[in-house]
C-alpha cells in the first residue's frame, strides 16, 4: 500500500468523521429548537386561554387592560430573522409571554372578583322568599351557582355561564314582589320552629295568599 493510498484514505475518513460530527450537532440542534419550539407553544395556548376570558369579561363591563400582550414580540422577530430562531431567542419569547400570561391572569383573577361582587349585589335576595316553592328552590340553586362561578377559575365558558344565570335569575327576583314585614316575621318565626297551635288562621291564610304555603314543611314531632 502506498504512502499516498494510506494518506488518502486518512483524508476521506477524516472527512467523513467531520461529516458524522457536523450531522450529530445539526441534528442535538434541530432536537433542542425542537423542544423550546413546543414549550413556547405552550405557553402561548396558556396566554390565549386567558386572553380569552379576559376579552370575555371586558365585553361584559370589565377593565382588564391588555396592552401589554405584544410584548417581546418585535425582539423575538429581530432575534429570529428569516430563518431558524435562535435557542436564545425561543428562550427570551416563552418568559415574555409567560411573564405576560401570569401579569393578565392575576388582573382577571382580582377584576372577576369584584365583578362577581358588583353582579350579586344587584340580586333582590330578600325577594327569594316569596317565590312559589318549585321557584324558590330552583332560585336558590341558582344562587348557589353563582357563587361557585365566583370562587372558580374564570375561564370564557365560566363567564359566560355566570352571565346567562344571573341574567335568568335577576329578572325572576325582578318580577317578584317585596315581602311584607308580616310575611318575614311570620317566616322567622317558622324558621325558628313552631307548633300549630302557636299559627292563627290569619298566618295560615297570609301564607296561601302569597303562594307560600308550599314552602313549609309540616312535621309530627315526637312526643
Amino acid at each position: 500500500m502506498s504512502n499516498q493510498s494510506v494518506r488518502d484514505k486518512a483524508l476521506m475518513l477524516a472527512s467523513e468523521a467531520r461529516r458524522i460530527d457536523l450531522g450529530q450537532q445539526e441534528e442535538a440542534t434541530a432536537v433542542a429548537v425542537s423542544s423550546r419550539v413546543s414549550r413556547l407553544r405552550d405557553k402561548l395556548d396558556g396566554l390565549r386561554t386567558t386572553l380569552q376570558a379576559a376579552r370575555r369579561l371586558n365585553a361584559y363591563g370589565a377593565d382588564i387592560p391588555l396592552t401589554s400582550v405584544d410584548d417581546g414580540l418585535d425582539r423575538f422577530r429581530q432575534r429570529a430573522g428569516d430563518g431558524l430562531p435562535s435557542k436564545v431567542a425561543l428562550d427570551g419569547a416563552a418568559r415574555t409571554v409567560e411573564r405576560v400570561e401570569n401579569q393578565v391572569r392575576q388582573a382577571l383573577r382580582e377584576t372577576w372578583r369584584t365583578w362577581c361582587e358588583q353582579r350579586l349585589a344587584e340580586l333582590r335576595r330578600a325577594r327569594l322568599v316569596m317565590l312559589p316553592a318549585g321557584e324558590a328552590v330552583a332560585a336558590e340553586d341558582a344562587l348557589n351557582d353563582l357563587e361557585k362561578l365566583r370562587r372558580g377559575d374564570p375561564r370564557a365558558a365560566a363567564i359566560q355561564q355566570f352571565v346567562i344565570s344571573h341574567r335568568e335569575l335577576r329578572a325572576q327576583l325582578d318580577n317578584a314582589p317585596d315581602p311584607d314585614p308580616e310575611v318575614l316575621e311570620l317566616l322567622r318565626r317558622l324558621q325558628v320552629g313552631t307548633t300549630l297551635d302557636k299559627l292563627t288562621p290569619t298566618d295560615l291564610q297570609l301564607l296561601y295568599d302569597r303562594q307560600l304555603a308550599g314552602t313549609v314543611e309540616v312535621r309530627r314531632r315526637a312526643t
